[in-house]
């Protein structure tokens, strides 16, 4: 039986979709100010990067997935600069959604859907979204290709795939000090502040067993994307892939 990572740890399919689910369910308090205080406010500066690269025409009715969307942070940098479009935010985990809807006034403000849903079976008709936004989220998935299927399977013809992921620095010295901060210091931090060492020691072990940039372009094709960019940040510790439903 085909096993999954989980962090460094092999599991079967369904004691990894259990595990992750925990993590989430841990973390989702404390996630948006772990982001923070893990990525030294750098997450802010990703996430900027990120919704700058979706191109929106204003003369269409644009309805846009946010895959993964878990405390809503990419919806609202998305509504914020385009509030005329509509937004599904699908998570797996309901505590991760909770922390959006808690936040009554953005989402009554906003044409917004909270749909707790799986990324491996999405709950969406076929060719219905124009772009789908997937931050942070494709290695949690417990079957990344069959995400990446059902990605493209609910994208219009012409619709384009936003995804950013961690990736590990190419400079040697860059590297050494990531290595420090992620082991030693990150699953501390979430002992200190989520309460959940455990969850963040995953988390930094996740990043090191996701595939490599060029390995990810190929599941994307496998996938049958077509035109895919990458877009590499802070020296390679997190990596945009633009692609295309052709």
């Amino acid at each position: 039986m085909k096993k999954n990572d989980f962090g460094y740890e092999q599991l079967t399919k369904s004691e990894h979709y259990k595990k992750v689910q925990n993590v989430f369910d841990n973390v989702a308090k404390e996630y948006d100010l772990m982001n923070d205080i893990m990525s030294l406010g750098l997450h802010r500066i990703w996430k900027k990067d990120f919704v700058n690269l979706i191109d929106i025409d204003n003369k269409k009715k644009i309805n846009i997935l946010d895959l993964a969307g878990g405390t809503g942070d990419i919806a609202k940098r998305i509504l914020k600069k385009y509030p005329d479009v509509s937004v599904n935010i699908i998570d797996k985990n309901f505590m991760m959604l909770k922390e959006t809807f808690d936040e009554k006034s953005f989402v009554k403000e906003y044409n917004i859907k909270l749909i707790c849903g799986d990324g491996e079976n999405i709950p969406l008709p076929d060719n219905s979204i124009d772009i789908i936004t997937l931050s942070f989220g494709v290695r949690n998935m417990t079957d990344r290709l069959k995400c990446l299927y059902e990605c493209y399977r609910v994208l219009k013809k012409g619709g384009t795939f936003l995804c950013m992921e961690f990736s590990m620095p190419e400079n040697y010295t860059l590297r050494n000090i990531y290595d420090a901060w992620s082991f030693l210091m990150i699953p501390r931090l979430g002992k200190l502040i989520a309460k959940s060492e455990d969850s963040y020691k995953y988390l930094v072990e996740s990043i090191r067993t996701f595939p490599r940039p060029i390995e990810f372009i190929e599941m994307l094709e496998k996938a049958e994307f077509k035109k895919t960019t990458i877009k590499q940040l802070s020296g390679n510790i997190v990596c945009i892939f633009k692609s295309k439903k052709i």
